[in-house]
């Protein structure tokens, strides 16, 4: 079984502030649950009442150039499109709508994650 601290080994490098919100970028979620970016915009798309603002948005041009320059510098040239940001609450959502045994590890990642920080129990 996966520990909870794989899923920050995943995650690691992968997650920026953006609007005082820590976030996970579609390309790199897609690269998470290992489905293109295309499956995961489809997902999203069918799935929109999932997805609150407060669990996913679009970057704005400005926010992606600015982030994508702490990425890569010529980054925000080479993929011109603004991502999708996912919040901890979209990230989690994904694994509800994603299918196939990759989405169940990361919801199991997720929650072990959880609770190894909160013990509720």
């Amino acid at each position: 079984m996966a520990t909870p601290d794989k899923l920050i080994e995943l995650l690691t490098g992968k997650v920026f502030k953006v609007r005082n919100q820590t976030v996970v970028f579609d390309f790199d979620a897609a690269a998470l649950y290992e489905v293109k970016i295309s499956v995961l915009h489809k997902a999203v798309t069918k799935y929109s009442k999932r997805f609150p603002p407060d669990f996913m948005f679009w970057l704005t041009p400005e926010e992606w150039q600015q982030v994508a320059e702490q990425i890569s510098p010529g980054l925000s040239e080479l993929k011109k499109l603004p991502p999708l940001a996912f919040t901890n609450g979209g990230l989690f959502m994904l694994s509800s709508v994603l299918k196939g045994p990759r989405a169940a590890q990361v919801s199991v990642l997720i929650i072990e994650q959880l609770f190894s920080y909160k013990n509720i129990m």
